[in-house]
């Protein structure tokens, strides 16, 4: 998923990389004005981890908007919810070479232990 400024192409911009737990929590904090406290519940982190979380995509959107940088939604660590109430843990890191053109990913889904899903 990418956002980027209106009326410049992809291939013009510079884009940074927004964690997918840094969306979920500037959208729980910002978004919904969840307390800290509890968003890290629900992210199923500690309250201090969801603040430097946090703090990092606060700092990468705000680069990517006064920079005019585009912001791709992508990598880090969380987990999906599936329809029958599993869910499996996904880990994926963002790679890019020295030139900065060419992303790879690494992805790692091993299954939820039992008790260890996101309870919605």
């Amino acid at each position: 998923m990418f956002y980027k400024p209106q009326g410049i192409p992809m291939r013009e911009l510079q884009s940074l990389v927004l964690p997918v737990e840094g969306l979920e929590a500037l959208r729980l904090v910002d978004g919904e004005r969840m307390q800290q406290v509890d968003a890290a519940a629900r992210m199923g982190v500690s309250r201090p981890t969801l603040s430097r979380v946090l703090s990092e995509a606060r700092n990468i959107v705000a680069t990517a908007l006064f920079e005019g940088k585009a912001i791709r939604v992508d990598g880090g660590e969380y987990q999906l919810a599936s329809e029958n109430g599993t869910c499996r843990r996904r880990r994926r890191r963002y790679c890019q070479t020295m030139d900065g053109d060419t992303p790879s990913h690494v992805a790692n889904e091993p299954s939820c232990t039992e008790g260890d899903d996101m309870g919605e």
